[in-house]
């Protein structure tokens, strides 16, 4: 059994690639997608020693 190397070129922005890679379109090979349908959770980082990190989440992504 050989390994075959496949590769693929995609004329479009970075911000286009990562857009259509995060709905679910196969952009960096086969099964190589990464959808996640709810809201993406944030933090933010704390500012000094005494402050904690601060969850938060962003816009529902309507899929």
């Amino acid at each position: 059994m050989s390994y075959h190397e496949t590769w693929a070129e995609h004329h479009m922005s970075f911000t286009e690639w990562l857009y259509r890679y995060l709905i679910g379109e196969d952009m960096s090979g086969p099964s190589s997608s990464a959808f996640y349908p709810g809201p993406v959770k944030l933090e933010r980082l704390p500012m000094s020693a005494g402050e904690r990190t601060e969850p938060w989440y962003g816009p529902d992504r309507g899929m």
